[in-house]
């Protein structure tokens, strides 16, 4: 299981470097191809109907918390029951989704009237509906996705995920280029979701011989009421997961147009991929993190995998930080054109203070598989609802920058602030360690970045130039690196530099 961790994660960024990839050729080729206002009118469209998957309501976390503790009791009959109620609860999300979606569809013009044309709200229409039938085929499928991560089968399902980060915008490429719009783009993306779901499917069925076993009737009352509970606080995380995530490209739909949206859009596209460099690891963990707190000083052993995770994470999202500090104007007037430099602005208030929550995201999984992350997700609910507040008139007032600097400021109050405080006294993780490090690292790479943001000043850039000001920034970056690696992170880049020494020499 060790291995498939490293496996897992190892491909997760395998993923992420290709995503990053094909983002950086796919993107500026769709926009020239769909348009601003079309790209605005599909990432518009996508937000709204993203608010559907809150009916998850938790239960594919939840799925994977009790198959794995079911798995570390080796209780089959336990496990395959758990699996039938899950699919059952997904098969009534499903339904609910399906109700839900269509009567957003019949009022989607109450939402943007104003700032959509009528072609625009009707296209918009035809794009809602096969959004809503995929998510609601979806809930279901999403079962099997859940049991392979419960079963720590992480090599089968990041590889696919590779696959589909390739194909999904080549299809969507040549299609785009017969002269097709959104409504093609929306139908791949679509098609190869559910295609994704199939495999895990199959995958489940053939090669981890899951079972499924579910009578009405006899539903373990406890245990259900133990899922609810546990699932009830993971739902309001999504909840907040979206306020924070989608809520600004509605609020600038509804105040400012597609235009805005679309820059906000590409915003978003940079600030997900640092948030993939967190998830990538974090994401393997609970599992593991469920089974550890079984053994012997669990919270000992818990606190020990959050230091030495959230160190290397720090490393890799600082990295990312700085250099769009240093480069993102550049960047992003030489990918997508200097009409969307705003996004540079937008990049820097999204992901500057949200570098602290996600190098912290072990400590997410570590009070899931604790059960208490009650706490937590009442704060974020409090804070999301406020960071709405702020930012419909700072969104009024200055567009995608105002919703960000919103969104911002309730970054910094809840997810730094309280949660610290909270993961320290109640979880009894050792967050002033963390600090320690955080800070002393931080001080040579604010002087890294402010030289390199003054130099690029006096730079007239291309592709090739940036390129190599990159690598130069980056080898520099990896040398201050060095002087702060532990013991333990010297031995494993020695590790691994031996086991590449070995691959050349055959």
């Amino acid at each position: 299981m060790r291995n498939e961790i490293k496996r897992g994660a190892v491909l997760g960024y395998v993923n992420m470097v290709v995503n990053i990839i094909v983002t950086f050729i796919y993107t500026p080729i769709m926009l020239k191809l769909l348009g601003q206002n079309e790209y605005g009118l599909y990432s518009l469209v996508a937000s709204v109907i993203s608010y559907l998957s809150v009916l998850d309501m938790g239960f594919g976390n939840a799925m994977i918390r009790f198959v794995s503790r079911s798995i570390a009791r080796d209780n089959k009959e336990e496990e395959g029951k758990i699996n039938g109620l899950f699919l059952f609860l997904y098969t009534i999300i499903s339904v609910i989704t399906l109700i839900i979606g269509f009567i957003l569809i019949k009022n989607i013009g109450l939402l943007f009237s104003e700032t959509l044309t009528v072609d625009e709200l009707n296209k918009a229409k035809v794009l809602m509906i096969i959004l809503v039938i995929t998510m609601a085929l979806s809930f279901p499928l999403s079962v099997f996705d859940s049991y392979i991560i419960a079963n720590e089968k992480f090599t089968f399902i990041k590889l696919l995920n590779i696959i589909k980060t390739v194909l999904q915008p080549i299809t969507i490429l040549a299609v785009l280029y017969m002269g097709y719009k959104s409504l093609a783009l929306v139908i791949i993306t679509s098609v190869y979701t559910l295609l994704f779901h199939i495999c895990n499917l199959y995958y489940c069925k053939k090669k981890l011989k899951m079972k499924l076993y579910f009578k009405l009737k006899e539903i373990d009352k406890k245990l259900f009421k133990e899922i609810a509970f546990y699932s009830l606080f993971i739902f309001l995380n999504i909840i907040v997961d979206h306020l924070y995530n989608n809520t600004d490209q509605i609020i600038l739909g509804s105040v400012s147009g597609t235009i805005a949206v679309s820059i906000y859009a590409i915003a978003t596209k940079i600030t997900y991929i640092n948030q993939t460099c967190s998830t990538t690891i974090s994401g393997l963990f609970l599992p593991k993190i469920t089974k550890t707190l079984e053994s012997e000083k669990g919270e000992e052993k818990t606190s020990n995998i959050f230091i030495r995770v959230s160190r290397i994470q720090l490393y890799i999202m600082m990295l990312i930080l700085s250099g769009f500090f240093v480069f993102g104007k550049t960047f992003i007037t030489l990918w997508v054109g200097k009409e969307y430099l705003d996004a540079y602005y937008i990049v820097l208030l999204l992901i500057g203070p949200s570098i602290i929550p996600l190098t912290q995201n072990l400590g997410i999984t570590i009070i899931q598989a604790k059960n208490k992350h009650g706490f937590r997700s009442i704060i974020y609910i409090i804070i999301a609802i406020i960071n709405v507040f702020i930012s419909i008139p700072l969104a009024k007032k200055y567009g995608g920058v105002g919703a960000a600097i919103g969104t911002c400021i309730a970054t910094t109050i809840g997810q730094i602030i309280i949660m610290n405080i909270y993961y320290w006294k109640k979880i009894h993780i050792d967050i002033p360690k963390y600090w320690r490090h955080f800070i002393v690292f931080l001080i040579p790479i604010i002087f890294l970045s402010a030289i390199g943001y003054l130099l690029v000043e006096k730079i007239s850039f291309s592709w090739l130039i940036l390129i190599l000001c990159i690598f130069l920034f980056t080898l520099i970056y990896l040398l201050i690196c060095l002087l702060f690696f532990n013991k333990e992170e010297k031995a494993y880049i020695n590790a691994v530099f031996n086991k590449l020494k070995k691959v050349i020499k055959k």
